[in-house]
């Protein structure tokens, strides 16, 4: 019966194997690379469908370093750990290695069946990792190019494991500056100050660190009985001063001294040596140019070279507009756009309506590049009011927001003064005209109006009896028209039956 009972146990926990190995993973990351004798950390993540699983797991990391470490964790609900291991010099050498995580996980309480694996590479490397961070303005420099007119500040940013590790070991650590292949001094503190004030100007910078664990030591004068000539050849203590120019230094020089007095136990001269001209078997300064040590690595000493390419360049600057900014409504808007500092340039445009206040922080997708900085804006504007332009303007070392305000107005339209006096004019003289032409016309109707008597034709006058009735009504008109009568009249004297 506990046969049967255990098999039974045995079958359901081969089950939930399969199904937990048929859904979970494990991902595995680390802050690699290590300088040798540093320390690398791990990191593991267990997902199960995209989520994190309510289980207990056991995690066993091992490495295929020539330690051979191995790592067993205690049973946890966690589905993230870590393991930090450290790679002394005396014991491993410089290269790629991998470090492989079984994950385990307890089934049915007491079983423990293999829930995933992974395996990721990492390397050991023989120098300091990390890179030269630049900033400017207390502003850190994402890319390469650099502002010619702010003070540029470069820091060795080191591996946080490479860092701890130096800091805490060494004795002593020197940071060795050059531009262009141009040795300007040292530094303890990892930092370098440094002006590029020449815009278009491409600068390759390089710095060496050493650090070592040699104890500090004093130099002493031994006597002694021996007066026979010693040759003694000493090293360098690396000590270093940089000339204004960047070409002068003054270096601790390895030298054979001949000598019949008493021997001394190190000896050390210092020699201001052009870099320009020296052999590099004759110095013990640390001088590389174009990523090549020009000295053989100490073993007792850790070395990091790191290397910087920056492009120097003007800030946009001196942004002017050319046109004018007070147009009516349906007219072309028409201004011309210029700036100064170093292209290439790009350049975005946003309308607004109203006035707009700018923060500093506005972006743009819709960008344009120009290699100078000139350009024109055309736009039409339909209803009158206050609109603003905001220009924004990058070089990638600086952006200048600029808004620039622009007033639609409604003009009223006036008529002018001789669209009023012309009419006026001519109407006064129509009328004055038709007013004398209207009494001219009633004085011609006076002067001319005839008087119709009242005729008798039934009376007799014997001086017309002998008249013909033509030659009575001429007579009749020719006395009305004789001068000196009064009233015009037309007599008529007889019948109409003469």
């Amino acid at each position: 019966m506990q046969t049967a009972h255990f098999y039974c146990h045995l079958v359901w926990g081969v089950w939930c194997f399969l199904q937990v190995t048929a859904k979970d993973y494990v991902q595995l990351s680390h802050d690699g690379p290590v300088v040798l004798g540093g320390t690398i950390t791990f990191r593991a993540d267990v997902y199960r469908d995209g989520k994190r699983p309510k289980e207990t797991f056991r995690y066993i990391w091992k490495d295929n370093s020539l330690m051979k470490h191995n790592y067993e964790s205690k049973k946890t609900s966690n589905t993230t750990t870590f393991w930090s291991i450290s790679y002394p010099r005396e014991s491993n050498i410089p290269g790629n290695y991998t470090v492989e995580l079984q994950v385990k996980c307890l089934s049915y309480s007491f079983f423990w069946v293999t829930d995933t694996s992974a395996r990721i590479e990492f390397e050991i490397s023989e120098g300091l990792n990390g890179n030269i961070a630049i900033k400017q303005a207390n502003k850190t420099i994402a890319g390469e190019y650099i502002s010619s007119t702010n003070e540029t500040k470069l820091t060795i940013d080191l591996r946080k494991g490479d860092y701890d590790f130096i800091t805490q070991k060494a004795t002593a650590i020197l940071t060795y500056w050059f531009i262009d292949c141009k040795y300007y001094g040292q530094t303890n503190d990892f930092t370098f100050i440094y002006n590029f004030t020449s815009p278009g100007i491409t600068y390759e910078v390089g710095a060496l660190v050493i650090a070592s664990y040699d104890p500090p030591t004093t130099t002493t004068m031994a006597p002694t009985t021996t007066v026979a000539p010693v040759n003694v050849t000493t090293v360098a203590s690396n000590t270093t001063t940089a000339n204004t120019n960047g070409t002068l230094v003054t270096v601790v020089v390895p030298i054979t001294v001949t000598s019949v007095k008493p021997p001394m136990k190190s000896t050390t001269i210092a020699l201001p040596i052009n870099t320009s001209t020296v052999e590099p078997a004759n110095i013990s300064l640390p001088y590389i140019c174009s990523n090549t040590s020009l000295i053989l690595p100490d073993p007792k000493k850790t070395y990091g070279y790191f290397y910087k390419k920056m492009h120097v360049r003007a800030p946009v600057s001196n942004i002017s507009v050319e046109g004018t900014n007070w147009i009516q409504p349906w007219d072309m808007l028409s201004l011309n756009i210029t700036c100064k500092g170093s292209g290439p340039f790009s350049k975005c445009l946003q309308f607004y309506h109203g006035k707009y206040n700018t923060t500093g922080n506005e972006t743009c997708d819709n960008v344009d590049h120009l290699y100078s900085c000139n350009f024109s804006i055309s736009h039409y504007f339909l209803q009158p009011g206050v609109y603003t332009i905001l220009i924004i303007l990058n070089n990638e070392v600086s952006t200048q927001i600029y808004p620039l305000t622009i007033n639609i107005y409604k003009v009223t339209t006036k008529p002018q003064l001789s669209v009023i006096v012309v009419p006026v004019s001519c109407s006064v003289i129509a009328v004055v005209l038709i007013v004398f032409g209207v009494a001219y016309y009633i004085q011609s109707r006076v002067r001319f109006t005839i008087e119709v008597a009242d005729f008798n034709f039934g009376q007799s006058n014997p001086e017309m009896e002998y008249k013909t009735f033509t030659e009575r009504l001429r007579d009749s008109f020719n006395n009305t028209v004789r001068p000196g009568s009064k009233r015009p009249s037309v007599r008529y004297y007889g019948s109409m039956n003469q």
